[in-house]
Formats: structure tokens, sequence, C-alpha cells
């Protein structure tokens, strides 16, 4: 049928006057009087060859009223379950109609014609074309197109982003899904908006969060449209208990579930049967308060259950919070920033050491159930942005680690670039986004193809433990369907982890005696009668001092800002596509120093050479990085440098005599 189309003159016309013009199909309205007028006169026809006029018996009467009855039947039966997709309004009327029309084809058939009777006809049918006309103009379209599979709401998405068709829905997993194919020329992307995506949810009363829009990766004309009816992320499941305690680490960790209720696999190896790789860094994104601890606490549990892995926890700024039961079941504990650095540094040559150990024997990556591979280690890191600075050693880990057993969690508020440089960003193998500031704060770490079907963290901490994962060996389409860890109960997992290891015999530490397993190259520390991991509990306790470079978090409900950076004035000129020696790249940062003395600047970091960036490019840093370089500048005969006692911060020397520039250095 005909589109309705519709012009009306600009805001600016409306003083002038506004023209208004319809342009419709007029067969809907021409039918119903029509069909009138052609009823009336088959009851004419009918009562002079089989009706009042033609004198029939009383059987004949009977089988004739009788198949006019049925028929009349099927079409007031048939106009009401055609118009189940219409508005019901319009259902009625049609039915209205139809049925009259029947009533009076029998009565003028069977009673004979006359003038009020012919007339009460033409006034009742009169009536309802007019309610049946009306109906329609009031739809707001003035057509009678046919909806789609989800009523109106596919008349209002077809006009808006020209849907060609739609399959039949079917139920997967909870699900309802079906297909959906653009007209020629059309992208179906388009249903991926915002504005789309909630008309979806709102006309079929299911939550935003729960219409995915999947796009096909082999034509952008083609993708699958999904609705979840039931949100899991309102009410969470209870923690079932831990997934395979004694089994292996290769075995998949259950830690959250998604919105249908299926577990999100978490598989920390790889396993070149499956086609799958090991993730090595994952990246756990979250502001306060959205369940980051509680998820890390969980995989650490899980982890810690394996017959094959050893688990390490490092917390540098809110560790001794965490309870002492559960710090004594771990294998390493790291609560000191100084001891943490200094742990994942030694880590490094930890990875060499292991890629000889199984390479040794054969394999290529770690194997679960290997007896000769060493045990899987998993690292959890949570604040990770206090040892970014460490950048080159995260980066070197994330390039290494995979295919040696080691999984290595980083835990971050943030995803800006000083807390997760690009370098860093770019070698990771996995992702859990939890909820964040915005959607533009997620996608600094998930995908653009998940970002496009729909996913939105914008949850901050309404909805704690709500997430999104992006994982090896997981369904690239199930990554913008939102999940949500189990209900919090810290209580039951710790005490069914302690439960397991007294089982198996395994010691627990006791406060005071923390078992370490220390990677080769790190230094051993020192045990500290003071270092008491109990101390938390201690009411009278004086809690301990803040770091000023490391603040305590920010009030979840204030909105995040970023500080300002101070830059330092780079008097070089950008020379894009070159590429720039090592002795170049230094030549540079020496150039920075001495400006920055000269204009009265006493300590610098890292990022105020961010500039540098942009004119060498991240390769031209890649090796060495930042980090190397200043400490480079600390030592020699002539420092420029010096490490102060703030963990990243660099003095800038002044007690000697400045050094002449030579613009590049040999």
């Amino acid at each position: 049928m005909a589109r309705q189309t519709r012009r009306t003159s600009g805001y600016a016309d409306a003083a002038r006057g506004a023209s208004y013009e319809v342009k419709g199909n007029p067969l809907p309205y021409l039918v119903p009087p029509g069909a009138a007028i052609g009823n009336l006169i088959l009851s004419g026809i009918l009562s002079r060859i089989w009706g009042a006029y033609a004198q029939p018996t009383v059987w004949e009467v009977a089988w004739r009223s009788g198949l006019i009855l049925a028929c009349s039947a099927v079409i007031v039966w048939g106009t009401w379950g055609v118009g189940r997709a219409r508005k019901l309004e319009l259902r009625v009327a049609s039915m209205l109609m139809s049925a009259c029309s029947c009533a009076g084809l029998f009565v003028l058939t069977f009673r004979g014609w006359s003038f009020d009777a012919v007339m009460v006809y033409l006034l009742v049918m009169a009536a309802t074309c007019v309610l049946l006309a009306v109906t329609k103009l009031l739809r707001g379209d003035g057509t009678d197109a046919r909806a789609t599979v989800f009523g109106e709401l596919g008349e209002k998405v077809r006009e808006l982003q020209e849907i060609g068709k739609t399959g039949r829905p079917k139920q997967i997993d909870g699900r309802i899904v079906t297909h959906t194919e653009m007209e020629p020329g059309s992208d179906f992307g388009a249903l991926a908006k915002p504005e789309v995506r909630t008309a979806i949810a709102s006309a079929l009363d299911v939550p935003v969060g729960g219409v995915r829009m999947i796009r096909d990766r082999n034509t952008p004309r083609t993708g699958r449209m999904e609705v979840s009816p039931v949100d899991m992320l309102e009410h969470p499941p209870a923690w079932p208990g831990l997934s395979a305690p004694g089994g292996s680490i290769g075995d998949p960790i259950r830690v959250a579930v998604y919105q249908t209720g299926s577990v999100v696999p978490l598989v920390l190896p790889g396993d070149s049967r499956e086609g799958r790789n090991a993730i090595g860094v994952l990246i756990l994104l979250g502001q306060a308060g959205s369940g980051k601890t509680e998820l890390q606490l969980t995989l650490a549990a899980e982890a810690r259950s394996r017959t094959d892995a050893e688990v390490v926890y490092i917390d540098g700024r809110k560790g001794l919070q965490l309870p002492a039961e559960f710090r004594n079941a771990l294998h390493v504990f790291i609560h000191d920033p100084a001891e943490g650095e200094r742990y994942l540094d030694g880590l490094v040559t930890e990875v060499a050491k292991r890629a000889g150990q199984i390479g040794g024997h054969g394999h290529e990556q770690w194997t679960a159930g290997c007896q000769r591979c060493p045990k899987f280690r998993v690292v959890i890191v949570d604040e990770a942005s206090k040892f970014i600075e460490a950048e080159d050693t995260l980066v070197e880990l994330a390039e290494s680690i995979r295919s040696v057993g080691i999984f290595l969690l980083l835990g971050i508020q943030r995803a800006t670039g000083d807390r997760l440089p690009t370098s860093v960003r770019s070698t990771i193998g996995g992702v859990i986004c939890m909820g964040v500031r915005d959607i533009g704060e997620g996608a600094r770490v998930l995908s653009e193809e998940t970002i496009e079907a729909g996913a939105d963290p914008g949850w901050k901490n309404r909805k704690p433990g709500a997430l999104y994962a992006e994982l090896p060996g997981t369904d690239p389409d199930d990554w913008s369907l939102p999940g949500r860890t189990y209900r919090p109960d810290r209580d039951a997992v710790i005490g069914e982890l302690l439960a397991y290891l007294t089982t198996t015999g395994q010691p627990v530490t006791t406060p005071g005696a923390l078992a370490t397993v220390q990677p080769a190259a790190a230094a051993p520390q020192p045990v500290d009668d003071d270092d008491d991991p109990d101390a938390d509990n201690d009411p009278e306790l004086v809690p301990p001092p803040i770091d000023p470079d490391c603040p305590p978090d920010e009030d979840p409900y204030q909105p995040i800002e970023v500080p300002q950076r101070r830059r330092i004035s780079l008097d070089l000129p950008s020379e894009n596509g070159r590429e720039y020696s090592p002795g170049e790249v230094r030549a540079m940062f020496r150039k920075a120093i001495l400006t920055a003395q000269s204009n009265g600047v006493r300590t610098v970091r890292p990022y105020n050479f961010a500039p540098i960036v942009g004119i060498v490019g991240e390769e031209g840093l890649k090796p060495p990085t930042i980090s190397k370089i200043l400490k480079e500048f600390c030592t020699g005969p002539e420092p420029l440098l010096r490490r102060s006692d703030d963990r990243g911060v660099y003095e800038i020397v002044t007690d000697q005599p400045e050094p002449a520039y030579a613009g590049t250095a040999a």
C-alpha cells in the first residue's frame, strides 16, 4: 500500500500560514460502503431464489438458513483473527461491521424486503462505515498496513530504519531471537541507535539492556535482534559454591552469569586443541562500589581451590581491609606498594625460567594436567594504577606471560591515559567492564562491536556486580550481553575455601607467618614483627597514613573529574612519518628537562613528557619507555634527575652547571 506523506512548512513560515497535504490510498475507505451496497443487492437476489419470495419448504428454509449462518460465523471469526496485530479499536470496528452485514443479509433474505427493513440496514451500515473510517484516521497514519512480528512497533521501526523483513522469532536460552534484513542500501547498524533500542524495549515492556542488535559479519544488511524478557541484573542468583574444588585450573571458573541466566565462562589457560588462547592480562575496570573487590575475591578463592594453581594477591592500597582468613589462605599476599612493584619486576625474569621449563619437555605453552609444567600462577593486582609507573614491566609481562602459565589481572577504577597507557591496553587478552561513569569510559576498554551492539556499562555503582565480559573462548556475539556476579556472600566464599583446604590437609598460614612464593629474582623481604595482618581488627588501631600520590577513593556519587596535567613547553617541530633514533629521543628529554629547570620547575613525572609521544609516536618510545629514560637521567657523572621519596616523582638536579645542548645525540 502506498505510504502516507506529510509536508509542513517551516516554523519561520508559521506567521504566513502553513500547508498540510495528505496523500494516501482511498481504497480502505471505499471498500466498506461498497461492500454494504453489494451485500444489500445479494440479499435481494437470495430472497427471490432462496428466501421469502421463493416460498421454500420448512426443510429448505432450515438448511439454507444454516448455511448462511455458518458462512456468517466464519466471516466474523476471520475478521477478528486477522486483526490480531492491529489496535483494539480498529479490530472491534471491523468485527462490528462484519457482524452487522451478516445479520442484515440473513434478515433481508428470509423476512423479505420492506421500506423500514432496508432503511434500518442502510443506517446501521452507514454508521459502521463511518466508525471504521474514523478509527483508521485516528490511528495517526491513515493506512491499514500490516504490522510486523512486533505489532505497531514494527511499523515505526520500519519507517525510520527501512527494515525489509524480519524472520520468525525463536526462543534460545531465554531470549527471543529474530533475523532482521534491511532494504538494499541500508545499514543494519542503524538499528543499534539507543533511541531505537529504547523504543523496542518500551513497546515490549522489557529492560533496555535486554534489547541487542547483532550485526552479521558477512554483510551490513542483515543481523539479528535479541530480546531478553527477564533482567538477571536486578535479582542476581545466590553463589552456588566453588565450581570445581580439587580440579584443574584449566576447568572453567564460575564467577558471573549472563542476563539470560547462563554462566559466563572464565578459562585462564589456553588450549590449542580448542583454538583458545590464554588470557594473559585481564583488565577489570569499574569505579568504586561497582563490585570489583567481590569478583577478585571470588576469583582468588576459585583459583586457590584448584590443585595445579598458586595465587598471588597484591593490593597496595586497601589490602589490610580484606579478612585475615582470606589473606592467610593465599600463597602470597602483598599489601605494601614497594614490595608489590618488586614482585612484578621479579616476575619478568620468572617468565624466562618458566618458558625453559615448559619448552624443555616439548610443550609450546602451559598445559593442564602436565606434571612437568610448573603450577599455573594467578596474580591479582587490585588498584593497579599504583603500579602503572612500572609501565615497561607491565608491557613486557603482557607480551610474554600467556604461554608460560601466568594470569595477571589488573583492577583499575578509570581507564584514562595516565592510569592505563596505550602500550598496556594494546596487549591485554581479555576485559571485564563493570559499572563506570558513562558509555565513553567503557568504550576505552570494550571493543567497538560490543558498544555498537548495545553495551552500556554506565551503571556507576547503582548495580554492584553488573558487567560486560570480553573473554577468549566465548562467542563475540555474547560480549554485548550484560551479566552480573553472584549475590555477594564473602563469608560463604571464604568459609567454603577454608573447609576445602582443611579437608585436603593443606596448611593455612597463621598471622605473622604469611607464606610467600616469590619469583627467583625478587629479593627476600625481612619479616616485620609489627606487620600483623590481624592488626586491622584492632578497634584502637590508628588508620594507616594516606599516600599523597594515591588518595582514597572519591565519593562515587560525585562525577569523576580528570585532573589537569602540567605540560612542559617543547620547542620541537612535528615531523610526521619520521623515525627517531634512541639518541634523538633522549635529546628531546634532555631539552625538556632543561626547559623545565629554567622555568622554575623542581619535580617532574612521566606524564609531563606526554607531548614527546605526539612528536615521536608510540613506537618511537618502545623501547625504551619514558620510565626507563628518566631512570637513565638519574645516573651518570652529571645526572639531571634524582629519584624522590615519592614513587614516580623525579627531582630536577639544580646544584650543577647546566649542560650544553647540541641539538642531537650521537
